[in-house]
């Protein structure tokens, strides 16, 4: 799927949030609207100081994860006509600033994500 970047943002915690536009034509003058909203965390012992893990656990995390993770938030509309594209896009953008973008920008999400992602991951297996 094509992407292209709409914006990119620095946040309080240090971390990029990029927003790219993912949308594609379906039909004659219809789209599916995609908005996705990313950020990388890298894992690294400096990340924790909020969160404190156990030098065994932040080696078991690295183990389990790699190096870095990727926070992802997807949201999509079908069947948008040609002309009204842009403002379901920027609609999307904002109601995802407004309501996550708040969660996402805090100093204590990334450890907390990493920690929920590593605890499923331990689940799983």
């Amino acid at each position: 799927m094509k992407s292209k970047l709409y914006k990119k943002l620095e946040l309080q915690n240090g971390h990029t949030l990029e927003i790219h536009d993912k949308s594609r034509k379906i039909g004659q003058d219809a789209w599916l609207v995609v908005m996705v909203a990313s950020i990388k965390i890298d894992i690294r012992e400096k990340l924790f100081e909020s969160e404190p893990v156990s030098e065994f656990k932040f080696n078991d995390i690295l183990d389990t994860l790699g190096s870095q993770v990727t926070y992802e938030y997807k949201n999509e509309r079908n069947f948008i006509l040609d002309h009204e594209k842009d403002d379901v896009f920027e609609t999307l953008v904002k109601t995802f600033l407004d309501n996550l973008g708040k969660y996402v920008t805090k100093k204590q999400f990334p450890p907390k994500f990493v920690l929920k992602i590593y605890k499923d991951k331990l689940q799983e297996s």
